[in-house]
């Protein structure tokens, strides 16, 4: 389930990368599986494209920060808003997602 302002960034084409800290019901997600973004009740399906995996560093440096955090304004303010979400997380996965047809 993802926070209300991210669910709002995907539906109008702002964010399509999400971005989780590695559990163990993540860890097999692979290119080509279907990802459901919920929020409450509302939903839709999204094709993962890319997996990636690794420090944040690594993430961010692999994708465009602003891909995964469309509103911050700069890197610093995108890890803050990480750490927010995973303050106690190392490592993470981001999937670059496309819409299903």
């Amino acid at each position: 389930m993802v926070k209300k302002e991210y669910f709002t960034l995907y539906r109008f084409g702002k964010k399509d990368v999400e971005l989780r800290a590695v559990r163990y019901k993540w860890e097999k997600s692979k290119v080509g599986d279907i990802a459901t973004i919920r929020c409450g009740t509302d939903r839709f399906r999204k094709r993962i494209t890319k997996v990636h995996r690794g420090s944040l560093a690594r993430i961010f440096t692999d994708v465009n920060y602003k891909r995964i955090f469309p509103e911050a304004s700069t890197v610093f303010e995108a890890v803050k808003a990480t750490r927010e979400l995973y303050p106690y997380a190392d490592e993470f996965m981001a999937f670059e997602f496309e819409d299903v047809v």
